[in-house]
């Protein structure tokens, strides 16, 4: 099973039902408080639902679900964010905005026997989406139901939509925004992995001093390279920076969505760089573990080893026509994809790789990923298939065999699929 998150928010709320919602808010991060404060007393998980029903006036499900939402959370941690915490400690922001920005958060975990989910539920009413939320009662009320409305993306109801008619459990998550800036929605629910849609493209990073270069490829060939500027974290403040780190996320996640590809980054091992003063201060200054921890964070990115992978790279560089750097985000792809052709390239000459000769095979003999005949002048042939057509610097051009055009065959910057506009 896999986890799938459908996201939605909250477009039309009653100021009635905005008051509950607010209340439930407050008593959902108090009894997060109360409950990790129990906890590391040594009370015992029985005894501490009951306290929180009792004391903070909540039902036993969210009592569970608060409790569960603290139960593998150290024993020193500060609830609300030390950002938020720093912001008051500077008067920034005011009490209320503190206490409000801790108690922004309400988890509602579902339920196989009822309906999906207790005190969170999906319901359509008129071709529209409400989310009925169990609310603190009030005026002497036995139970309170509130009903605002959401929004919830087209391309994720086409897909998951079957799954939030209560037959299957989901756990709902409500995020209200700072500065009361709307509620964001997350509805969790369990799929096969059969079901989800497994990417078959890898596009793979490369992480410089200001800037992403990327390549999109798949088991035979490579589908685009691009980059992506972001030089402006190498001399701003600290919040800008993760404003700008976002921005540049959305960019390779809607790259990444268009090809249909998984994303795959490195880890960048800067404490043994040595160099000038100024290559030391761009290069210590990569914001690549917080772009990787973004990029993990919002699209699911997976970190792999790109050992080797710059100098393949600069083997690639001159045959290609393209910057190192976006060679060495297609041997990092080339890596993922297809480990031994990797080793093959890298321990091959630079002779042999010009000719795309495998260091085992015999002179001419065409490779899956390099066929012979990739560099500018060489002798092109695929598959044991020599084109006719002599070119004007004396080579032939490259015919695609059964696979397709080869590795560095598709790197080459005249092809059109490497044509890719980033807005």
């Amino acid at each position: 099973m896999a986890r799938v998150s459908i996201p939605a928010v909250i477009t039309r709320i009653t100021p009635n039902d905005r008051e509950g919602l607010e209340e439930l808010f407050r008593r959902f991060g108090n009894a997060k408080r109360r409950a990790h404060m129990l906890k590391q007393r040594g009370t015992s998980k029985a005894e501490i639902e009951h306290l929180l029903q009792k004391q903070v006036g909540i039902n036993c499900r969210y009592a569970k679900d608060a409790y569960h939402s603290i139960k593998d959370l150290p024993p020193h941690v500060t609830f609300g964010g030390k950002r938020n915490q720093q912001l008051r400690m500077e008067d920034k922001i005011g009490r209320e905005e503190y206490r409000r920005r801790r108690n922004s958060l309400i988890i509602s975990r579902g339920d196989k026997t009822r309906k999906g989910n207790v005190n969170a539920r999906v319901v359509e009413e008129n071709s529209k989406f409400m989310l009925r939320i169990n609310a603190p009662p009030e005026n002497g009320m036995s139970e309170r139901w509130i009903y605002p409305e959401i929004f919830i993306p087209e391309k994720y109801l086409k897909r998951y939509g079957h799954m939030l008619h209560g037959k299957s459990p989901y756990t709902v998550v409500l995020k209200r925004r700072d500065d009361n800036r709307g509620y964001d929605v997350r509805v969790i629910v369990k799929v096969h992995k059969e079901h989800c849609l497994e990417p078959k493209r890898v596009m793979a990073l490369d992480m410089n001093a200001g800037h992403v270069d990327f390549a999109v490829a798949e088991k035979e060939r490579v589908i685009a390279v691009g980059k992506i500027n972001y030089h402006e974290v190498q001399h701003t403040s600290h919040d800008k920076t993760n404003n700008l780190l976002h921005k540049t996320v959305n960019k390779i996640r809607n790259i990444a969505e268009h090809y249909n590809a998984k994303v795959v980054y490195g880890e960048l091992n800067t404490s043994k760089f040595k160099s000038n003063r100024g290559a030391n201060r761009k290069v210590k200054r990569i914001p690549h573990h917080k772009l990787g921890s973004i990029l993990k964070y919002k699209y699911g990115a997976k970190k792999r080893s790109e050992a080797y992978t710059t100098k393949l790279g600069k083997k690639f560089s001159p045959l290609v026509g393209l910057d190192v750097h976006k060679c060495a985000a297609s041997a990092f792809a080339l890596k993922v994809l297809d480990y031994e052709a990797f080793k093959n390239l890298r321990s091959s000459s630079d002779e042999n790789l010009s000719r795309g000769v495998a260091p085992n095979e015999d002179a001419g003999s065409p490779r899956r990923w390099l066929s012979a005949g990739s560099g500018p002048t060489a002798l092109h042939q695929a598959r044991g298939l020599v084109h006719d057509e002599v070119l004007a610097d004396g080579g032939y051009s490259e015919i695609p065999g059964i696979w397709g055009l080869s590795f560095m065959g598709s790197l080459r910057t005249d092809l059109p699929c490497l044509r890719v506009k980033i807005c």
